[in-house]
């Protein structure tokens, strides 16, 4: 597991766990690779930006196995991070931590979705029981993870994205932008 903080302990008191790519970027079947494959949706900076002002922190939780599948290097993997987290931030976001699994499904890391080690590990730094948070993805191994973990799961279908399928067709109520899932959330009910 690869974990990027940008401060001790965040100072938020809710906290919103999402998938990277296919939430925030358009995910790609062969992988953000550079910086010039990586695009940020509108609505996922204008989420970000509603939750920041909300007082919602949030936290990354993203399977990147394009490192250890030789496909992505690690000078352009942090290089992709740090630009989504200034885009982010220019568009009056806030993202505190990211934690990230480099590992391919077949080296059965611990850490991995839908394995819920990332989750809870961020729950931990957040301070926070994970059954008081969600977690936002656009595939079936996120709403796996999420309740592996004991968080509630929201799926995402953007439809046409690489990766989404699975969760389209399973069933579940799936929300086709990241501001129509942040706005669904019942905080006071958890």
């Amino acid at each position: 597991m690869v974990i990027w903080l940008s401060c001790p302990q965040p100072q938020n008191s809710r906290f919103l766990l999402l998938d990277r790519d296919g939430i925030l970027n358009v995910n790609r079947p062969d992988y953000v690779k550079s910086l010039d494959e990586l695009c940020l949706y509108p609505d996922a900076l204008e989420a970000l930006r509603f939750l920041k002002r909300e007082d919602v922190g949030v936290i990354l939780i993203s399977n990147q196995s394009g490192i250890n599948r030789g496909l992505i290097g690690w000078d352009d993997f942090w290089a992709i991070h740090e630009d989504v987290i200034r885009k982010v931030e220019r568009h009056g976001g806030s993202i505190p931590a990211a934690f990230y699994c480099p590992h391919r499904p077949d080296e059965n890391c611990k850490c991995r979705k839908p394995a819920p080690a990332m989750i809870v590990a961020a729950c931990r730094f957040a301070g926070i029981e994970p059954g008081r948070t969600f977690f936002i993805g656009d595939r079936e191994s996120d709403m796996t993870a999420a309740k592996n973990a004991g968080c509630r799961g929201i799926a995402l279908c953007r439809g046409g994205d690489a990766g989404d399928t699975d969760v389209r067709n399973s069933g579940r109520p799936c929300f086709t932008t990241l501001m129509d899932a942040v706005l669904s959330i019942r905080w006071g009910k958890l």
